[in-house]
């Protein structure tokens, strides 16, 4: 029985019987009377046509007709098909001779066949790789920037605690404070309640004798006569005492409990604020979580757009390498491991050509003759392993063969022969770098060339096809027993987990799938060999310990860490990474491990040559580079397989000595400045001024931060401190950088805008090299920092000692001035700015600084009685009436009473514009007034006059 799948398949068989039928009959001699076909497209027509009913047809005898077919037909053909065919036209006719040609046509109960669903092609375009590498850039940066993201998140989160916490302690300052308010009120209260209580027992006293006086009178005249109403209405009230509540009845509120009540009110309001805050951060975190999920997908399904399997590249090595063992009548057998192992599809093109090529050295080189084979005991049959597998950011492809394995003796006889060594060097060099040999243009050990060996082209284009992709290759090799060719291969951009860790004040990625375990071990359970080398007990093994900063060793420092007070302080631990590639296991101890981070590796690009023990880097979200460890460089460097020293081409000719000068030359010339001030007006204006020189800037806020900056390891050349300071003043971070022997050879400036001798003198003993007084011009200050660079000690009197050389120190007529006991002989006039206002202070400092001005502040009329009195050396005095400690006005009458210091012209200027300010100013001696705001022009005119004696106010004078 056939079924049909489709209406139309049946259609159509339908047709070709019939056509047959009518061929077979046409030669039969049958009278069938004449009837007329009707051909209908559709099913639907037909139906119309039946249930409308028939026209009067002749009748066919049917058994008539079978028999006749039966008889006149050969059903014995050998024709199968149409035996076949005619087997169905019976079962079809038997079916159509049941309904009667009278009857409508009615569907039959049998449900129709299915139609099989139709085999659906997904459609497809051809993208180019550029711009899937593009979009692989993009996901990264995006990566980036949410990194970035979530770490501003986290800092927002801990700013909301601040913030919380310092509500709840001003919330407590301001229960304090209402305690202490109502505490003296009630004993306030006590008081006033005693001297009242007094007074009013001895007025009840007397009102209570008049009564009865009042009451034994009015008992005597009236005789039993009621009292008028009225009149006892106003005795009575004579009698009442004022009601009045006592201040312990009734709380008397002032201005100050008011002012507390609202301090109390406004903390409940920052809380209801810090609580929406931390309503939007939780729903901001959600956000993020669901755009980290969003990426991961998003750089899943861009992977797999260009990546394909291993076994692309695999399936097509049997046949050649089944040719060439025939050719040299070999056998060999290829086990292919990773097959489904997924790389970029560019980069898997690239692969072919040095992954048939080293295929064809193994078969060549690698596997010996079966005769051969037999001898050594092993078996006649050769086999090769090829192996893909995922290595942190790089795919590792593995040839392993397991014949005779390379001769280190001849390659290195070899390479001696064609002068790319000398016999001495030849003696130093391991079996690694003797491989390398075998990379070279021409280079080969087979004495005869054939068609697939000997020619020296093989592995050079292995090492050139990988470079192009920049990809690596090395070899190992055990003689007797095989050789392994393995091949990296980098990702263009990848991301993934990654285990990050601080070294030497420098961090440092390993990728998480390198990683077995991590821990924390006492120094006493590490033990050492006879040779001194580190080993550790690890899951009932030993295995060695290696500290990082010995596995990376280069000639120049790594970029500082922005991360200060991260360094593990206990000595009497040890963090340990242990690592594993393929079946080596090696522990690494590193200064302390830092979270689990999702970064973006990218590969190291350029002419240079690729650090051993790097694979890459990745940019962190706050900008700084941080590079990725090669897991398995790492362990071949602790093994002294692989040589840790990178090799430069650059300088062929520079010996060991001069390449360390050059290194260290590039790595000194940028200075770097820390600059100390709790002001950050100051730190910005000063790291502007330092950044225009060319110097690196570090700030700090105050001695505190300062000094747990220097003990993390700031690699700093130069300090600028301030002295007034919060946790730690400059004088005392002075002192523990001169206590401390690694940190007392950094020169140390004190740039404050105290200037007396005393504190000079202070900063002298705690050895300072300089005494800056603010405000400072630029030009002075690099100066000085130049001349501290060079050794020079500017400080008269500091106990440091000065390491500059004769050439080095400027002649005593070009110094600078520092501090004002060292002047010029030749100098320009100082004036004297006191005022308590740092912006006036700034403005009229700027102003005489530009007309050519030496320049000396102080903050009130104390201050700058204090300097006048140490023996400044001023010629003017431009004084502000109103400060704190003492005015102005004070400051005119102590130095009229001083016989030096009252020829000293002072000129005022304040904002009181008074007649009666003006003429005590001019009774008190001084000699010009101006009025704020001030014409600069004008006031530098009048300075100037005023030096050569002119007086611009008397008493009773009016006009400046």
């Amino acid at each position: 029985m056939i079924i049909y799948d489709q209406f139309e398949e049946l259609e159509q068989t339908i047709t070709q019987e019939n056509l047959l039928l009518t061929e077979e009959l046409s030669t039969l001699d049958i009278g069938f009377p004449t009837v007329n076909h009707h051909y209908y497209e559709t099913f639907e027509e037909l139906e119309k046509t039946i249930n409308r009913g028939h026209t009067s047809t002749p009748q066919v005898n049917w058994q008539q007709l079978e028999n006749v077919i039966n008889e006149g037909l050969d059903l014995s053909s050998p024709e199968n098909d149409l035996e076949q065919e005619l087997s169905d036209l019976d079962r079809l006719l038997a079916e159509a001779e049941k309904p009667s040609s009278a009857q409508k046509w009615k569907k039959t109960s049998t449900p129709a066949p299915t139609a099989q669903k139709q085999p659906t092609f997904e459609q497809s375009m051809r993208v180019p790789v550029k711009q899937l590498d593009n979009l692989n850039n993009l996901i990264g940066e995006m990566v980036i920037r949410r990194n970035r993201l979530e770490e501003d998140q986290e800092k927002l989160r801990q700013f909301l605690e601040n913030l919380l916490s310092h509500a709840q302690d001003l919330s407590e300052v301001g229960d304090r404070t209402q305690d202490m308010y109502e505490k003296s009120l009630l004993q306030g209260s006590l008081i006033s309640s005693r001297k009242r209580n007094q007074s009013t027992v001895r007025e009840q006293l007397e009102r209570g004798n008049i009564a009865r006086n009042n009451q034994n009178q009015q008992n005597n005249n009236s005789n039993n006569t009621p009292t008028p109403n009225n009149g006892s209405k106003g005795n009575g009230n004579s009698f009442m005492p004022e009601i009045e509540l006592d201040d312990l009845e009734l709380d008397r509120f002032s201005e100050f409990h008011l002012l507390a009540q609202e301090m109390i009110e406004l903390v409940v309001r920052i809380r209801e604020s810090t609580s929406d805050i931390q309503f939007l951060v939780d729903e901001t975190d959600q956000l993020g979580k669901n755009i980290r999920d969003i990426t991961d997908q998003l750089q899943e399904q861009i992977n797999k757009s260009r990546m394909v399997p291993f076994a692309q590249n695999a399936d097509r090595l049997p046949l050649p390498i089944r040719k060439i063992a025939q050719g040299y009548d070999k056998q060999v057998q290829l086990k292919v491991e990773g097959r489904e192992v997924l790389i970029d599809k560019m980069i898997l093109e690239h692969l072919w050509d040095p992954l048939l090529q080293i295929a064809k050295n193994s078969v060549t080189h690698g596997i010996e003759q079966p005769e051969e084979r037999v001898a050594n005991g092993k078996d006649a049959m050769g086999t090769i392993t090829v192996r893909a597998f995922l290595q942190g950011p790089q795919t590792v492809i593995s040839v392993s063969d397991d014949g005779g394995g390379i001769d280190a003796h001849k390659v290195k006889q070899k390479a001696i022969q064609k002068n790319l060594i000398t016999p001495e060097e030849a003696n130093s060099l391991k079996d690694q770098e003797i491989y390398d040999f075998l990379f070279n243009a021409g280079f080969t050990t087979k004495e005869k060339a054939d068609s697939h060996a000997g020619r020296g082209v093989g592995l050079d284009i292995v090492r050139n096809k990988l470079n192009e992709i920049r990809g690596s290759v090395s070899i190992d090799s055990i003689p007797g027993r095989g050789t392994t060719f393995t091949m990296r291969l980098p990702l263009t951009l990848t991301i993934g987990k990654a285990l990050c860790c601080l070294n030497n004040n420098v961090r440092i990625a390993f990728p998480i799938d390198g990683i077995e375990d991590t821990q924390t071990l006492p120094r006493q359970d590490i033990d050492q060999d006879r040779h001194g080398n580190s080993y550790i007990n690890w899951n009932n093994t030993r295995i060695p310990l290696r500290p990082l900063n010995q596995l990376l060793q280069y000639n120049r420092q790594m970029s500082r860490s922005f991360m200060y007070n991260s360094v593990n302080s206990d000595e009497n631990s040890v963090s340990v990474i242990i690592l594993r590639g393929g079946n080596d296991i090696l522990a690494v101890e590193v200064d302390q491990i830092l979270p689990e981070e999702e970064i973006v590796i990218k590969q190291i690009s350029g002419p240079l040559p690729k650090p051993k023990g790097i694979a890459g880097a990745t940019v962190r979200s706050d900008g700084t580079i941080m590079p990725v460890a090669d897991v398995i460089e790492l362990i071949k460097i602790a093994e002294g397989s692989l040589s840790n020293q990178v090799k430069s081409q650059m300088f062929p000719s520079a010996t060991m000595a001069e390449r360390q000068a050059m290194s260290e030359s590039q790595v000194n010339i940028t200075p770097l400045v820390l600059i100390v001030d709790d002001s950050i007006t100051v730190r910005e204006m000063l790291s502007i001024t330092f950044s225009k020189e060319g110097y690196r800037v570090e700030q700090a806020r105050d001695g505190q931060e300062a000094w747990q900056k220097l003990r993390s390891g700031l690699p700093c050349n130069l300090i600028f401190c301030d002295i007034e300071m919060p946790r730690m003043n400059g004088l005392e971070l002075l002192q523990h950088l001169q206590e401390d022997e690694d940190l007392s050879h950094i020169p140390m400036a004190i740039l404050s805008s105290r200037g007396s001798q005393k504190h000079q003198k202070i900063a002298a003993e705690l050895g300072a090299c300089a005494y800056l007084i603010k405000p400072c011009v630029d030009k002075e200050l690099i100066d000085s920092a130049q001349r501290m660079m060079n050794g020079e000690v500017l400080l008269e009197g500091s106990t440091r000692v000065s390491t500059a050389r004769m050439t080095d120190i400027q002649p005593e007529d070009d110094k600078s001035t520092f501090g004002a006991s060292k002047r010029k002989t030749n100098s320009a006039p100082m004036v004297l700015i006191v005022d308590d206002s740092v912006v006036v202070r700034e403005m009229l400092s700027l102003s005489f600084k530009k007309a050519g001005y030496e320049v000396e502040v102080a903050r009130d009329g104390q201050d700058a009685w204090e300097k006048l009195s140490g023996g400044l050396p001023c010629e003017i005095v431009l004084c502000d009436i109103e400060m704190p400690r003492m005015n102005g006005l004070e400051l005119l009458a102590r130095m009229q009473q001083d016989d030096v210091l009252s020829k000293l012209p002072v000129a005022m200027v304040t904002s009181r514009g008074a007649e009666k300010h003006r003429s005590i100013a001019a009774d008190l001696g001084a000699r010009a007034y101006f009025t704020k705001p001030y014409i600069e022009d004008e006031l530098l005119d009048v300075a100037k006059r005023l030096t050569n004696g002119e007086v611009f106010l008397t008493s009773g004078a009016t006009k400046s």
